[in-house]
């Protein structure tokens, strides 16, 4: 082990020997001196040593060994198949337990509980579930790797890898209340921008908790993100059951020997004639959104088709600040 010169360009022989430079001897309190001197270097010596010690064996624990299990992945571009089988969060049941899975989804919330786990909620259309990360000895899941996932941005849209556990108490913030996924990769293969004009939450409110003050979104933002807004449970509901009520409708006329078909929506006249028509520019002549399929259902019905049908737009130009309307039927 060195040590730093003593003050002075005094060598540690001459502190041994007890004599100055130029062969006389040094004083009781230079020798004291140079003695504190000599303590401090060594003290200060093993002290380096201690913490360089110290420090190649915190390097040493913080090895990420779940390296390939989460990250970023570039675009394929339909360069490779993976042939892996992707599951539908729509089709899992508590029977699915210990089941081994592949999905992606949105990625609709993260909360980290401490450095060694985090919870997400994972969506896909209006179906969600609970998914968890927790760090591990055996290095599928390190803390680097809870960490990275407690920070990718929300509505991002992940690969994940896990199994299906049932849950012993029931899970309120996913619509898969009985099973969770304990995740043992993640991987972003579509990233969202840091900070969305719409937070899912937030356009999720209750009516109760919009009277109570909670935050919410105005309309003109929903319409102004209407991608993001479509997103919301709500809306995706909607659409769902008018898609539902169309297939009963079809499939009931169909059974009674109708038969569907789809008019012309943009005709060289007014339909039924009058005010509330809507007329557009078609090629330098004036055209007219049709605002009924009748005449066009009447002529079917001569032509022998005896039963008809269509589910479809029409177009009143009528005024829509009214208690009943069909601006937009």
């Amino acid at each position: 082990m060195s040590f730093p010169h003593p003050p002075g360009d005094v060598p540690w022989s001459v502190v041994d020997s007890c004599d100055s430079p130029d062969g006389k001897p040094l004083s009781k309190s230079a020798i004291k001196k140079l003695q504190k001197e000599r303590e401090k270097a060594e003290k200060a010596a093993q002290r380096a040593e201690l913490e360089a010690k110290q420090r190649a064996i915190r390097e040493a624990a913080n090895v990420d060994h779940a390296v390939e299990n989460y990250g970023t992945k570039g675009m394929i571009q339909s360069t490779e198949r993976s042939g892996t089988k992707r599951i539908q969060l729509s089709k899992l049941t508590a029977a699915d337990d210990g089941t081994e899975v592949v999905f992606r989804a949105r990625l609709q919330n993260a909360r980290a509980q401490g450095a060694k786990m985090c919870f997400v909620v994972l969506r896909q259309q209006s179906d969600s579930i609970q998914g968890v990360l927790t760090a591990n000895d055996e290095g599928t899941v390190s803390k680097q790797m809870v960490r990275w996932a407690s920070d990718v941005n929300l509505e991002s849209i992940v690969l994940v890898h896990g199994k299906i556990t049932k849950t012993p108490l029931q899970v309120n913030s996913a619509s898969l209340s009985d099973v969770e996924v304990q995740i043992t990769k993640i991987f972003v293969i579509a990233e969202a921008e840091p900070m969305l004009p719409i937070q899912f939450d937030d356009a999720s409110r209750s009516l109760e908790e919009v009277e109570a003050g909670a935050a919410t979104v105005s309309l003109v933002t929903r319409l102004d993100n209407r991608v993001i807004d479509l997103r919301i449970l709500s809306n995706q509901a909607i659409f769902k059951i008018s898609s539902g009520v169309c297939t009963l409708f079809r499939e009931y006329l169909l059974k009674h020997g109708f038969v569907e078909f789809h008019t012309p929506k943009l005709i060289a006249a007014a339909s039924e004639g009058g005010s509330n028509v809507f007329k557009v520019q078609y090629f330098n002549r004036d055209a007219y959104l049709a605002q009924s399929p009748q005449l066009y259902k009447q002529m079917l019905i001569a032509g022998d088709f005896e039963r008809v049908f269509e589910i479809g737009p029409v177009f009143r130009a009528e005024n829509s600040q009214t208690h009943r309307h069909m601006t937009e039927v």
